[in-house]
């Protein structure tokens, strides 16, 4: 009984293995079947060209798979290598530079307006929308585009020494200026780090300054603002000059007009051997009259006589009559200094008034010239001495207490972006080159 159980045991031993040798055969046949079939797929589409099927010899369809294996690899491979290149490499390179590397930048603001020292009359236009007139728009342009140019980026190396600033080597050497740049590349380095705008109506203008630390941008932002000032009140300052100018050779020639004016009368009055010939006039006009009074009264006293019988050969008579002739005389003496019957009246008093009257109105004329002009040269000199034009500052450059840059965040998702878009792109291009040369 007990072998009879050996030899059943292991009789079932041998059926356990036989079935295993069984479905591991049936499996490997399968296997052999599938791969088979793939060949077979394989071996047809590669006789397949333009529609006509190929028969090709059994190991040349051998090599095509191997050759078709080997490129699937290779492809494989540059795709690899070209998403390391494209993509792995910018975008690590973009996170660490925007997270570690990249110098914090730093902004100062400043607003101000330009206003005129007089008050402007508003344009038609300006009355019938009411925004700011031609004149303030212009001096908010120049301002904004002085501030943008090579002349302000010069007066600020002068000022602070702006190219040492942004030359320093604790900047990092993306963000940094090369100090051995022309000045040219300085000024579009400078309009890049600098951020301006004008706000409409108003004309207000806003001025942005950003540096790699808050003194800096601050110290630069206040030399900004200051050689704004300078401009702007430069701009009238030549036709202020140019007004003081004039007025000043406008003073000048009515002093020297007065001059000769004095001078003229002066020389009349040595040459007259009078002060005022009128008054001279006046005075021999009374006397004249003097004398005729008399006159008459020693006329009347003749008369008189007669009537009262005294001879006409009288002495007292005779003294009267003498005295009345030399009153006629005298009178007659008189008017001769004043008046003139032969027209010869140079050397009359008439004559002497008449001169002495032009000069007398050219006198008058050359202190009221005078008058007015030492009016207008000291109006121009109080015009000259304010402000016709200045910057009104209501906002003040301030020192900043947060970087207002890089947004280190949003640049390092930028940038994985770009790389992805980069990678794309390159694997397009590369695809495309290898059909075409395949083709």
């Amino acid at each position: 009984m007990g072998q009879a159980e050996v030899s059943g045991g292991g009789a079932d031993a041998s059926a356990v293995k036989s079935g295993a040798l069984a479905k591991a055969h049936a499996l490997a046949l399968d296997r052999a079947a599938s791969a088979a079939e793939e060949w077979r797929r394989s071996a047809r589409g590669l006789r397949l060209v333009k529609g006509k099927r190929i028969t090709r010899p059994s190991w040349a369809v051998g090599v095509r798979l191997g050759h078709h294996g080997f490129s699937q690899i290779r492809r494989s491979r540059g795709a690899l290598i070209g998403f390391f290149v494209l993509f792995v490499v910018p975008a690590v390179a973009s996170v660490i530079y925007f997270s570690l590397i990249a110098s914090s930048e730093y902004t100062s603001e400043a607003r101000f307006a330009v206003r005129g020292g007089e008050r402007v009359s508003t344009d038609a236009i300006s009355a019938l929308t009411g925004l700011a007139s031609f004149t303030q728009i212009q001096d908010s342009l120049i301002v904004s585009n002085y501030v943008k140019s090579q002349a302000i980026v010069e007066a600020l190396e002068r000022e602070i020494d702006l190219r040492a600033i942004y030359s320093k080597h604790s900047i990092d050497w993306l963000s940094r200026f090369n100090a051995d740049e022309p000045i040219e590349a300085f000024v579009k380095y400078w309009v890049w780090r600098l951020k301006t705008s004008i706000e409409s109506p108003s004309g207000i203008v806003t001025v942005k300054v950003s540096a790699f630390s808050p003194e800096d941008a601050l110290k630069i932002a206040d030399a900004t603002v200051d050689l704004s000032e300078r401009l702007v009140n430069s701009l009238s300052t030549r036709a202020l000059n140019d007004a003081v100018a004039q007025a000043g050779m406008e003073l000048a020639r009515a002093e020297s007009r007065l001059s000769a004016a004095r001078v003229a009368l002066r020389d009349l009055r040595n040459t007259q051997a009078t002060l005022d010939p009128r008054r001279t006039a006046d005075g021999i006009g009374k006397l004249v009259a003097e004398l005729r009074f008399e006159k008459i009264r020693l006329e009347q006293d003749i008369t008189a006589a007669g009537r009262a019988n005294v001879g006409a050969d009288a002495p007292q008579v005779q003294i009267m009559r003498a005295r009345v002739d030399v009153i006629g005389e005298q009178i007659a003496s008189l008017e001769d200094q004043v008046t003139s019957q032969d027209g010869s009246s140079s050397q009359t008093l008439s004559g002497k008034i008449t001169r002495f009257d032009e000069l007398e109105l050219e006198r008058q004329i050359a202190e009221k010239q005078y008058t007015l002009t030492a009016a207008a040269l000291e109006r121009a000199r109080v015009n000259a001495e304010g402000k016709k034009v200045y910057l009104a500052t209501f906002v003040h450059p301030v020192l900043a207490y947060e970087a207002s840059g890089p947004h280190r965040l949003v640049y390092s998702l930028l940038g994985v972006a770009a790389s992805a878009l980069l990678y794309v792109a390159g694997m397009a291009a590369w695809r495309a080159t290898q059909r075409k040369l395949a083709g």
